[in-house]
């Protein structure tokens, strides 16, 4: 169930091409803030869908984000792989920028075609039934969401019943209490001063957007500035991130998988 996040359908905006995506020739975004006002945009991603500052030096794969509405309050956003132009996530949101609320149908695909995963979201909660499948085409999952009355059912790969479904999806969180995530991205936000050089200046505040991935064994990967800032800042706040302690990694159909974290820092005006 991936937040960055999103039958036959149609390809939109972008087609394969001679084994490769055509992307769309329209404005690229470094963080869906940047699609304000924008009635369509792309966004680059590496293997593990985290993002990137640009592309496609690094990119395996990208989003396409479309306003289907007049009102603007409504996206639909199409993940391609950039290698290929196949389609491996359908999302849409509501919202003045996407990623604000999942509402719809949601679909993921594995990279060979096969569907991966269908569920439905009213206000970014799942309703209904969330069916997943293994790469091969065989079911994996099928959990019925409440107020929607149905028996959950999980297999293995052989197609054997398991006696009971484990939780689907778990993000990556903290060891001890308090674990919710808002606490590591606090924790970047208070240590990231202690890194700052003696005599750094900077004249304003400023607000920097940031992006790290938590790997299955709790360590934290990939920390990367994904908007402008003074290099002393960034290497500050990347230092921040990375003492980060271990965490519990993240789980996907109870086995340890990748959590992509994006975050924002605020950083204060330093006048020395």
């Amino acid at each position: 169930m991936k937040m960055w996040v999103w039958g036959l359908l149609s390809w939109g905006g972008s087609r394969a091409v001679m084994g490769q995506a055509t992307v769309p020739a329209v404005p690229t975004v470094r963080v869906v803030d940047e699609t304000l006002g924008l009635p369509t945009a792309v966004r680059y991603y590496d293997k593990y869908w985290e993002p990137l500052p640009a592309g496609p030096a690094g990119a395996h794969c990208y989003d396409h984000f479309v306003r289907i509405d007049s009102a603007g309050l409504n996206w639909r956003a199409r993940r391609y792989v950039l290698a290929t132009g196949q389609l491996i996530l359908e999302q849409y949101f509501t919202g003045v920028v996407p990623g604000m609320e999942l509402e719809g149908h949601s679909r993921e695909w594995y990279e060979n075609g096969q569907l991966r995963e269908e569920l439905t979201y009213h206000k970014s909660r799942v309703v209904g039934v969330l069916r997943t499948y293994f790469a091969d085409g065989k079911p994996q999952r099928t959990e019925f969401a409440a107020p929607t009355k149905g028996t959950d059912t999980c297999f293995d790969s052989t197609g054997r019943a398991l006696a009971k479904c484990l939780p689907y999806h778990v993000f990556a969180q903290m060891k001890g209490k308090n674990t919710y995530s808002g606490k590591f991205l606090k924790q970047v936000q208070q240590q990231y001063e202690a890194f700052l050089p003696a005599g750094y200046t900077q004249p304003a505040d400023k607000v920097v957007f940031y992006t790290f991935r938590i790997d299955p064994a709790g360590l934290v990967r990939d920390v990367r500035i994904l908007t402008d800032a003074p290099e002393e800042l960034q290497a500050a706040i990347l230092k921040a991130v990375n003492q980060l302690p271990i965490f519990v990694p993240a789980t996907l159909e109870g086995s340890p998988t990748n959590d992509v974290v994006e975050g924002m820092l605020t950083a204060k005006a330093v006048k020395r």
